[in-house]
């Protein structure tokens, strides 16, 4: 192969990395806002880092901290598809396209985010869709929803509560949900930073947030945000429980309706708690009668009428068991519901940093060597896993062959340009290091004033390791030609002492170290996984199509942190 196609080749990769990387952010921008342009987004992903990882005889797939259950989990879930007594094309195309989604996010989210930066730009794009979700549900707090929301309200319950918000989530308990993911992810971030800057604009964005998840009356989530501020308190900073308090003890004074909505959830006054007692009764009689396999992905609204003891009215369709740990053992039987929740509460763990107790650790390492004796070394050396290796081998040559012709169809317009290297000078010394003449100093202080001027108005010289090098001459020492190299160096005012930093330090609120802000993402995302699994003791919220990308997208940007700091 020429040289050229060498560089055509490395371009190609470069621009693939790049797109893959623009489609998750695409994803992550979009799946609040616009499920189907979220979905788009992540299968044009999905075939950039198709083509990229085919072409790139470089590239390895990393292993995943909860690859095991998760392949388990998808496995128990088409088999419950298949063995389901429902009998509907439908459920076929709820597992392949729903699950295939969640799926190839994780996956791909999980093998393309491996720096800092990249980290970042997830982050930021979960954030710019945060900003349209939270203006648009203030829109709705200020001028009104639409008539539609009535079916939200209990007017019998609740006579005086006229409107629940939902912004771009068409649902109150949902858009509560994601909400409380948000929260979470900037109390994660507010622990580690250190500017005030930061720290204002982190503090006034969970406010605004909070008013929003008030207007939703959802007694769940506000419930939920109690346990988690309670733990961010004793995890990081007891003076959020402060925060909490005069937050709600505010809002209690000023929505009469919102506190006795939320002491309600103490009770069975409201119908929808006695309708959502039924539902589980009518669940557990699911898991009773389907305990393996259950009775299939996304089969429970075809089931429920079979088990409809408690709701006499037939024309209401119940999609969900409004309990997550209920709503997957009956869908995927118990053995399914059990490999999804030790990826779900594996990676809250990891999050919160409990991995580093004793304990845990040693519960964990037993599962991971159960499973690798259990389900791989059984069968490494059987002859059907070597026919396999073989016909996987093959299948990767033509994959291959297929993604270089298809990046053949598009040939690179741009030309290639093979630069020199530039010459590296390795003898080079500093010239204070020397033992110069009274002369000698004299001409390279001249020649560094002169430089100092220069740079005044045009930062010029070139970068050598850490150092920015204004010029490398030869000069004659004893006779002899050595190589010197005259370093420019940052200068403050007034005598060369930094300037003292503003309170609002604003020029700085971009800038976070990278150590900090994965700790503290990382910090995050393990109080939002304590949200959704305080949400489901509720709610089946992972019904929801974005909540459920959500969730798949933050459970792999936990295992890329994980991989990226280790």
């Amino acid at each position: 192969m020429d040289r050229i196609s060498v560089f055509v080749r490395r371009r190609r990769i470069k621009n693939l990395e790049q797109w893959t990387m623009y489609a998750l952010l695409a994803e992550a921008f979009f799946l609040a806002l616009s499920p189907t342009f979220a979905a788009a987004a992540i299968m044009i992903g999905v075939v950039t880092w198709f083509l990229r990882s085919r072409i790139d005889s470089k590239y390895k797939i990393h292993s995943l901290p909860f690859d095991v259950p998760i392949t388990i989990f998808l496995l128990i879930g088409a088999l419950s598809v298949i063995l389901s007594s429902v009998s509907s094309f439908a459920l076929v195309y709820n597992y392949c396209m729903l699950v295939g989604i969640y799926a190839l996010t994780y996956f791909v989210v999980g093998q393309t985010v491996r720096t800092p930066e990249q980290v970042k730009q997830m982050a930021q794009a979960l954030a710019a869709g945060a900003v349209l979700v939270v203006l648009y549900g203030l829109f709705q707090i200020l001028f009104g929803v639409d008539a539609a929301d009535v079916k939200w309200t209990d007017p019998e319950a609740f006579p005086q509560l006229k409107k629940r918000i939902f912004s771009t989530l068409e649902n109150p308990n949902v858009l509560a949900g994601y909400l409380d993911v948000m929260i979470c992810l900037a109390l994660g971030v507010l622990a580690k930073v250190e500017r005030n800057s930061q720290k204002i604009i982190l503090l006034g964005a969970i406010i605004l947030m909070a008013c929003c998840l008030t207007m939703t009356y959802s007694r769940g989530a506000f419930l939920t945000m109690a346990v988690v501020f309670a733990v961010y308190a004793f995890l990081q900073d007891w003076r959020m429980l402060i925060l909490f308090a005069v937050v709600t003890g505010i809002i209690a004074y000023t929505n009469a309706t919102f506190l006795e909505r939320i002491f309600s959830a103490f009770n069975m006054g409201d119908s929808s708690e006695g309708v959502r007692l039924g539902i589980w009764v009518s669940t557990t009689a699911m898991i009773s009668d389907h305990p393996f396999a259950g009775i299939g992905w996304g089969a429970y609204q075809y089931v429920y009428p079979q088990y409809n003891y408690y709701i006499a009215d037939e024309n209401v369709t119940i999609y969900h068991a409004h309990n997550i740990y209920l709503n997957f053992a009956a869908e995927v039987g118990i053995v399914g519901a059990l490999a999804f929740f030790w990826y779900f509460f594996g990676t809250m763990f990891m999050s919160l940093a409990l991995g580093t107790n004793a304990r845990y650790a040693k519960i964990r390492d037993s599962a991971e060597e159960f499973a690798e004796r259990n389900f791989l070394d059984a069968f490494k050396s059987s002859r059907f896993m070597q026919a396999l290796a073989e016909i996987k081998n093959l299948i990767n040559a033509k994959l291959a062959a297929f993604a270089e012709a298809v990046l053949n169809l598009f040939p690179s317009k741009k030309p290639i340009v093979v630069k020199k290297p530039r010459k590296r000078y390795r003898e080079v010394i500093h010239n204070e290091e020397l033992n110069f003449s009274e002369h000698t100093r004299k001409k390279f202080a001249d020649a560094d004033k002169a430089d100092d001027e220069k740079s005044a108005d045009d930062d010029t010289g070139f970068v050598d390791g850490d150092e920015k090098v204004s010029s490398i001459e030869k000069i004659s020492i004893g006779g002899e030609k050595v190589s010197v190299k005259r370093v420019l160096f940052k200068k403050f005012p007034d005598n060369d002492k930094p300037e003292k930093a503003s309170f609002f330090d604003w020029d700085g609120v971009t800038k976070i170290d990278d150590e900090k802000f994965l700790d503290g993402f990382k910090l995050g995302i393990g109080l939002a996984f304590l949200s959704m699994a305080l949400n489901g003791l509720t709610d089946d919220l992972l019904f929801n199509i974005p909540s459920a990308i959500l969730m798949w997208q933050l459970g792999a940007l936990a295992a890329a942190i994980n991989s990226i700091r280790s």
